[in-house]
């Protein structure tokens, strides 16, 4: 049975080629050279500055935003396990301020939820420095033990500015899951690039051979169109 004059548009329209969206660094690079040009009126050269300065910015959003994705993933493990030593403290004296309150515990209790405020409001990118290293083996800088007192301070001060802490709340008490190759930022981060490397190449396999197949369709709707022009011209001569 031959195919509908719909399925050979739609076969048609599948075989063709999708047209690339051009990256941001093509772009940037396009303006460049189109703003050195001599002859460009002062309201276009004004306008296409005013765009290479917007597409400059989305630049800069998206280099921060890797710079912290990677940094999330380097220190991930580190923070989880501080979070969840930080939560164990507070469930612990949360039931023993329950059952016997005393300024002892409260003290204790504040403490523990300034360290939890710590992990919760840290610069994304900016390198973790861990609340209970190995003195050991790995003692912490003066350096760091002086950065760590200025974000202990700094997220004291974040904590009292938000109007809602149920976040937070949630944050302190919700059972922290330790993160995975397939998680990301913070204790639930999505995976690195390499462990999404097999499956892109499997997708893209996937869409070239889905490509082959429609092209051949294509093919083949073209060679029975031929056929069937041939056999008309055959009749009309017969």
């Amino acid at each position: 049975m031959a195919p509908t004059a719909g399925t050979i548009l739609r076969m048609k329209k599948a075989g063709k080629p999708k047209k690339k969206t051009q990256s941001l660094k093509n772009k940037v690079r396009n303006l460049e050279r189109f703003l050195k040009k001599d002859t460009l009126p002062d309201d276009i050269r004004a306008a296409k500055a005013e765009e290479l300065a917007a597409l400059h910015a989305q630049m800069g959003t998206k280099a921060k935003q890797e710079q912290e994705r990677e940094i999330a993933l380097k220190y991930r493990k580190v923070k989880f396990f501080d979070r969840r030593r930080v939560m164990r403290t507070l469930k612990k004296l949360k039931q023993q301020l329950a059952s016997e309150p005393t300024k002892a515990l409260e003290k204790e209790y504040e403490a523990a939820k300034k360290d939890m405020m710590y992990i919760y409001y840290y610069p994304k990118g900016e390198k973790y420095i861990n609340l209970f290293p190995d003195k050991a083996k790995k003692p912490l800088s003066t350096e760091d033990l002086a950065r760590q007192a200025e974000l202990k301070k700094a997220a004291v001060k974040a904590y009292k500015v938000e109007e809602s802490h149920a976040s937070f709340d949630s944050y302190c008490f919700c059972d922290a899951k330790e993160p995975t190759a397939a998680e990301s930022d913070e204790e639930a981060a999505s995976g690195d690039e390499e462990t999404k490397k097999p499956k892109r190449k499997a997708t893209e396999a996937k869409h070239k051979s889905k490509k082959r197949k429609t092209a051949a369709d294509v093919q083949v709707v073209a060679d029975m169109e031929a056929a069937a022009a041939a056999q008309d011209e055959d009749d009309f001569f017969m």
